[in-house]
């Protein structure tokens, strides 16, 4: 339970001492200001993609056939100021499997935008598991084959750059 305010903690406990007749002033409305929107305004696109740093990891570099690849794709601000970007998707991101989105040939990404904010010097990690297949149909999905397979994570933005991509390489023994 919080206690009222004591009389001298109150702003306008003063005037209305020396003035009693005065009514009591109004609090004026406070205005936020949103860092992202200006950065978007002022900061060339260039340069906030110039500010993200993109890594692509997983905990190993060898799988067993049949066995989860846990993929994390982080993103990091190394700008202080936060950043805005507009992607081409509700999601910011995606992966792909020997260049096949989401290891689907069948799926798409929806057509909506969105939106990707990161703080000042944030970071924000990302991940999905790949359970070693592919898959060709909508009700069908294939076994990858062993050996080498390049995982990668993007961020889904217009025009994107390979500095905004970053991949790793496992093997399926």
């Amino acid at each position: 339970m919080t206690r009222p305010p004591r009389r001298a903690e109150r702003g306008d406990a003063l005037a209305r001492d020396d003035h009693p007749g005065t009514p009591v002033p109004r609090p004026t409305a406070t205005r936020s200001f949103d860092a992202a929107k200006a950065s978007h305004v002022l900061l060339p696109r260039s340069l906030r993609r110039r500010a993200l740093d993109v890594d692509c990891t997983t905990d190993r570099a060898r799988y067993a056939p049949d066995e989860p690849i846990r993929l994390r794709v982080t993103v990091r601000n190394r700008l202080p100021l936060p950043l805005r970007l507009r992607t081409t998707a509700p999601v910011p991101w995606t992966w792909s499997v020997n260049g096949v989105d989401r290891a689907s040939e069948r799926d798409a990404l929806p057509d909506d935008d969105g939106t990707l904010r990161l703080a000042g010097r944030e970071t924000k990690t990302f991940a999905a598991v790949w359970y070693q297949r592919i898959r060709v149909a909508p009700d069908e999905w294939v076994a990858a084959d062993t050996g080498e397979h390049r995982l990668e994570g993007r961020l889904l933005v217009p025009d994107p750059s390979p500095r905004l991509a970053a991949s790793t390489t496992v093997h399926i023994e």
